[in-house]
């Protein structure tokens, strides 16, 4: 192999190692030798795929902290998050994602699959008074509840088909 890429993966619940797992043996079989990221590493390559969890509408905390030390790199974000993909929510995730990107570097795509979200979290936000915007309504709860079957092995095809589709060949 004589091309690689940095590998970057954040998982606070193993939803987002599952699928990184499918994304790792996709650019494998591409051909891409991968570069794990460890903790307090930053990329190496031109080339970084990052596996992040949605937090606040954007990538969490450690994939932020990562993407700030890249500069010029080509970079795929594959996330996980408790919305539907295919929403207004998950477009403007997209868009945040995409955006924080390309500060200072080259954005190859974003792949969002739902997650599982924690239904002690849910349980939370369902107590908390009507008018506050992070109270959960019925049909919001059903979404939540629906997330808990993800990311299943769909999923993670699709994670990979979105790797094949988006890594430079």
């Amino acid at each position: 192999m004589n091309r690689y890429l940095s590998f970057s993966v954040s998982s606070r619940t193993g939803n987002t190692r599952k699928v990184a797992e499918g994304v790792r043996a996709q650019a494998e079989a591409m051909g891409w030798g991968i570069h794990e990221i460890a903790k307090g590493e930053d990329p190496v390559d031109n080339v970084v795929i990052m596996c992040f969890w949605c937090f606040k509408s954007t990538f969490d905390p450690l994939s932020l902290k990562r993407l700030a030390s890249c500069r010029g790199k080509r970079i795929l974000a594959i996330g996980t998050f408790g919305g539907y993909p295919q929403s207004n929510y998950g477009d403007k995730v997209r868009r945040n994602v995409t955006a924080a990107i390309e500060q200072e570097n080259e954005c190859l795509g974003v792949f969002l699959c739902q997650g599982k979200v924690s239904m002690e979290s849910v349980e939370k936000r369902r107590q908390l008074p009507v008018d506050d915007p992070h109270y959960l309504n019925d049909w919001s709860v059903a979404r939540l509840v629906e997330s808990q079957k993800h990311p299943d092995e769909t999923d993670v095809v699709y994670a990979a088909a979105y790797t094949h589709d988006h890594l430079p060949a």
